[in-house]
């Protein structure tokens, strides 16, 4: 009985190591599976190049070295993207879609250009044309811009009107507009003092004048002369 165990054992054996034997150049392969092409999708504005740079995981690196949490993060570091996802496909071949954040306004400064997005964060984007965008001059504060895109995203009619925009914080907000006309608001407040501008903007005085200056609290100096392009 004994015996016949062992020579029962004996063949199984024999059939592992046979099977397994002829197995092995696949086994290898998983072992030595390579990721072979990474996809990058939907890009308009973000440059293909950078992507890849910034994220870790690069091509001819090992299959195995795929780790979906570092990848994220890698691509939540870019600026410019505002979501993605990915598959690693079973050949190797990585595809990440890209939906790219939306500029809100050019930043002009030292002979350089800079887009930015509505939280007035610097988006890593190419030099191209963007149609009616707010230009920017002076300084970048984020803080301040994120407030004041967020009073302009929900007032359309006054942010298509504006043409540029120069911030300075002993100033505060300069805005000229495209009917020839300047409109000066302080730091704080803005949504209030929009408000009472709008009000002139809708009264038939507005037409007489091409100067608002309303950075001093329940004060609106006006001018017929647009002391903007002068000051």
């Amino acid at each position: 009985m004994r015996k016949s165990l062992a020579v029962s054992f004996f063949f199984l054996l024999l059939f592992f190591i046979y099977k397994n034997f002829f197995n092995l150049d696949k086994i290898l392969g998983k072992l030595e599976k390579k990721v072979h092409k990474i996809v990058i999708h939907n890009l308009d504005n973000l440059d293909e190049d950078l992507i890849l740079r910034k994220i870790k995981l690069k091509e001819d690196q090992s299959f195995w070295n795929f780790n979906s949490t570092e990848l994220s993060n890698d691509l939540k570091k870019i600026r410019g993207i505002n979501n993605f996802s990915f598959k690693m496909e079973s050949n190797g071949i990585l595809n990440i879609f890209i939906t790219e954040d939306k500029p809100f306004m050019i930043w002009n400064y030292s002979n350089k250009t800079k887009y930015l997005n509505e939280e007035g964060e610097i988006l890593d984007f190419k030099k191209r044309e963007f149609k009616n965008l707010i230009l920017l001059e002076g300084k970048h504060d984020k803080e301040a811009l994120r407030k004041f895109n967020k009073i302009l995203s929900s007032d359309i009619q006054l942010k298509n009107n504006i043409l540029k925009v120069y911030f300075s914080e002993n100033i505060g907000w300069k805005i000229f507009l495209r009917d020839s006309s300047c409109l000066y608001l302080p730091l704080e407040k803005i949504d209030k003092l929009i408000s009472v501008y709008k009000k002139i903007k809708d009264s038939k005085i507005y037409n007489n004048f091409k100067y608002f200056d309303m950075r001093i609290l329940e004060r609106v100096y006006l001018n017929k002369e647009n002391k903007c392009l002068t000051s």
